[in-house]
């Protein structure tokens, strides 16, 4: 890994029936959709795209980050269906930070350590720790690194 912090773009969907995440970095995708229960997991690099197989834990980070967008979504009022946005990953300190547009005008903050998420739009944040279903920051941390590192591996495999 030559940088030690990872900067793209990660969009979040959240409808009936539909849920994605998408993360680009650097000329790569990343994505997990789950349409109606059936889930599809792919990564595109260098012009090739490569279905991946073992998708439950790319499941359960899909659910986390809908979970923390339900919360940001109640806590901004917000009618987003999507939300895109930028982040910043820091490898050596193991820290994500995701700033969603929740309305035209209007950004949330979104941070994740190996320890919480704090969710903050303006005078409103959040703190949590786990999950009701079980999901812990550090299994998102360590799941959203293990994804940025495939997509700067030069073989594509």
């Amino acid at each position: 890994m030559s940088s030690i912090v990872a900067k793209g773009l990660i969009a979040i969907t959240r409808d009936h029936g539909v849920r994605s995440l998408s993360i680009v970095y650097g000329k790569n995708l990343f994505t997990i959709q789950d349409i109606a229960g059936t889930q599809y997991v792919a990564l595109v690099k260098q012009g090739y795209t490569r279905v991946l197989e073992n998708v439950e834990k790319y499941v359960i980070l899909l659910r986390a980050f809908i979970s923390i967008m339900n919360i940001v979504s109640d806590m901004t009022q917000s009618r987003y269906y999507t939300f895109l946005g930028e982040f910043k990953y820091n490898f050596r300190k193991k820290r994500l930070r995701y700033e969603p547009y929740v309305d035209l005008m209007k950004k949330a903050t979104v941070r994740i350590s190996t320890r919480t998420v704090n969710i903050s739009s303006g005078e409103i944040s959040k703190k949590l720790k786990k999950s009701k279903s079980g999901y812990t920051p550090e299994l998102i941390i360590e799941t959203f690194e293990e994804i940025l590192r495939s997509m700067t591996d030069n073989e594509v495999r």
